[in-house]
């Protein structure tokens, strides 16, 4: 068995804009080797302002988690919750992985933030807030005092919206070895991008007509939350523990989808998502910039470029 390697492939974030997917498409390539778990968030624990008490841990528990990769050109990981984190985590990820490749997906901040809200109402994480309007005002007063960015947090999807507060960290750090994708355009054409990312890569593109690019990570919308939090918490209890085999974790889990997953009866109300929109208004215009910036042309339709002249 391997010691394990470092990985030189990151696809960053932000949450709730196909990262799963993008770590589903990719790992099916057999020059890129992921990560036994998806979601490692190594180097969330260099930002003292996310774990002021905690060291980091030692590399060499990082690398036993890439003992599978061996031949592969790329070792892969996914941790979406990089992307927001900002200077600490990047000159952490620059210091130890010296110049890795970086997949960062951008969505429509005030869809991703619906798609936040619904995400935690699935996990019975938001019990006290009944509507969309209630969790954007929620978010909104964290984000004044300063306490919904941290760990674990149900009421951060406001803040992660504002990608010109982050993104130019990543852009300046990483330069042409950094590559912004839109959910927007994966949802629409998946192929199309995957093989813009492979050839990026300098891997053999042809390999996307054997791939299953069916989308992942789908929110499964709680009929009861009260149910889903219950659940949650059980299941976070037990993969701390380690003591259910995956294939029968996996059986409990559908399971539980049978019993408790429905349609979501809620939708989100315009004057709710134009509220959203106008508080985004200036940070996706900067967003805009940067990205024209660095050569990014064809931006989807939320990056209005008149906006951002």
């Amino acid at each position: 068995m391997s010691s394990g390697r470092l990985p030189n492939l990151l696809i960053v974030g932000v949450p709730k804009a196909g990262t799963g997917s993008l770590f589903a498409y990719l790992a099916q390539h057999p020059d890129i080797c992921r990560s036994d778990e998806k979601e490692l968030g190594y180097f969330n624990y260099f930002n003292p302002a996310r774990h002021p008490d905690q060291e980091p841990p030692p590399i060499d528990s990082y690398m036993q988690h890439f003992t599978q990769c061996t031949g592969q050109r790329y070792a892969m990981e996914a941790t979406p919750s990089y992307s927001f984190q900002g200077e600490p985590v990047v000159a952490a990820i620059q210091r130890v992985l010296q110049q890795p490749r970086i997949v960062l997906s951008l969505r429509s901040p005030a869809d991703r933030l619906w798609s936040a809200y619904t995400f935690q109402r699935s996990l019975g994480n938001i019990s006290g807030i009944h509507s969309f309007d209630e969790y954007l005002t929620e978010c909104e007063r964290r984000r004044r005092e300063g306490t919904d960015l941290l760990p674990h947090s149900a009421v951060q999807g406001l803040s992660i919206g504002f990608y010109a507060e982050y993104l130019g960290i990543w852009l300046e750090a990483f330069g042409g070895n950094l590559k912004v994708v839109f959910a927007e355009e994966m949802a629409g054409d998946p192929t199309t991008v995957v093989e813009e990312l492979l050839s990026w890569l300098e891997l053999d593109a042809e390999a996307v007509s054997a791939m299953d690019l069916g989308a992942r990570n789908v929110t499964k919308h709680a009929r009861s939350p009260r149910a889903a939090r219950t659940v949650y918490t059980l299941k976070r209890r037990v993969d701390r523990a380690n003591v259910l085999p995956p294939e029968l974790r996996e059986r409990f889990r559908r399971g539980y989808l049978r019993l408790n997953a429905g349609a979501l009866s809620e939708r989100p109300h315009p004057r709710t998502l134009q509220r959203a929109e106008a508080m985004y208004r200036d940070s996706t215009a900067a967003t805009a910039r940067m990205l024209l910036a660095h050569g990014y042309r064809g931006l989807p339709s939320w990056l209005n470029t008149n906006t951002a002249a």
